[in-house]
């Protein structure tokens, strides 16, 4: 058995999240980052993702603001050198989202400070970098999970359970990619049959 049920983005489930999908609201900054160049731009996360998706955003933005709810990664060595002197980065920290406001299309973040405060922010696009949900429910009584619920797999896709392989954004595999994905989709076909094969 090949499990490869892949994983689903976490939302901020507030007021225009779900009616600018597309319209300026987006999950990956590495797909849509080049449909941005010249415009203004948010990253919500305090994560690896929202780094990630900075780090493409910056390059071709005229403005990136990073709201991060928590202080979360901010403190690495990785936020501090891709952040140090950077002009066209502000971070919003500790700063919560309310809603998403727009006409047809994105135009503005409402936000709660660490005060208390709402404030707004003009945007021409909102980048919802929290990190993903893997679909693991199925099997999670019957193999290891880390400790964000993926299947932990080797380098051969076998998961901790005999005859149980796993492949994609469910599993503990390096980066959420279609690319990577695919890859180890194949690794883990050639596993099973392999692990077939020692039964004929």
């Amino acid at each position: 058995v090949i499990v490869a049920t892949g994983s689903r983005v976490k939302h901020l489930d507030v007021p225009g999240e779900h009616q600018f999908i597309g319209l300026g609201v987006t999950y990956s900054a590495i797909s849509y980052a080049p449909l941005f160049i010249g415009r203004d731009t948010t990253v919500v996360g305090d994560g690896k993702l929202a780094l990630r998706a900075v780090a493409e955003l910056m390059q071709v933005a005229a403005s990136v603001h990073l709201v991060a709810p928590s202080r979360g990664i901010l403190d690495t060595t990785m936020a501090k050198t891709l952040l140090a002197d950077r002009m066209n980065v502000v971070v919003l920290e500790g700063h919560q989202v309310k809603a998403i406001q727009g006409n047809g299309f994105v135009e503005r973040l409402i936000l709660d400070t660490p005060e208390g405060k709402a404030v707004e922010i003009e945007t021409d696009g909102i980048f919802i970098e929290l990190g993903l949900l893997p679909n693991s429910g199925m099997v999670k009584n019957l193999v290891e999970l880390d400790e964000q619920g993926r299947l932990i797999v080797d380098n051969r896709n076998r998961t901790s359970c005999p005859g149980l392989f796993a492949a994609g954004d469910v599993t503990n595999a390096y980066a959420e990619q279609v690319l990577i994905a695919t890859g180890e989709g194949a690794k883990a076909a050639l596993s099973a049959y392999e692990h077939l094969l020692s039964f004929t």
